[in-house]
């Protein structure tokens, strides 16, 4: 991202359930096309932990339209990084609309650069190092050590 804004990019990064819940606020107080206006103005929109927003998609059933009309705004002229554990096969089930998911998808990946990472979670052993500091800097007492 740092990257991009260095060169004069405007970026916008932010997760799937807070783009979803701005989305909803907007739709609430009628501001919902200038938001959409917004996110289709700015060059890169990165949109992380798609798939993770299951508390926000109960809250606002529009929520799969709402995440949709950005990405129709910004189709086909400005880049959309999605960072997502969702399969492309299952995104039917996923966002509960077969021909909404295949719009969707036809409009992410068009022109798309996909990368598919797999392999161990780089989170899990950097948490257990820390761990193992924080046990090695604070020794557990006895009750039987004053």
């Amino acid at each position: 991202m740092a990257f991009a804004t260095h060169y004069g990019y405007r970026v916008r990064d932010t997760t799937s359930a807070a783009l979803v819940q701005e989305l909803a606020k907007s739709r609430a107080d009628d501001t919902l096309p200038r938001r959409l206006r917004y996110y289709g103005g700015v060059d890169l929109l990165i949109i992380d932990e798609f798939g993770f927003e299951k508390l926000e998609r109960m809250d606002c059933p529009l929520a799969a339209n709402l995440l949709y009309k950005v990405i129709e705004v910004r189709y086909p002229r400005r880049s959309t990084a999605l960072v997502t554990n969702v399969d492309f096969e299952t995104w039917n089930d996923y966002l509960g609309d077969p021909p909404l998911a295949m719009a969707f998808l036809d409009r992410l990946v068009d022109g798309a650069l996909l990368l598919k990472l797999e392999g161990k979670s780089y989170r899990a052993p950097r948490a257990r190092r820390l761990d193992a500091k924080k046990d090695t800097a604070h020794p557990p007492t006895s009750p039987d050590s004053d």
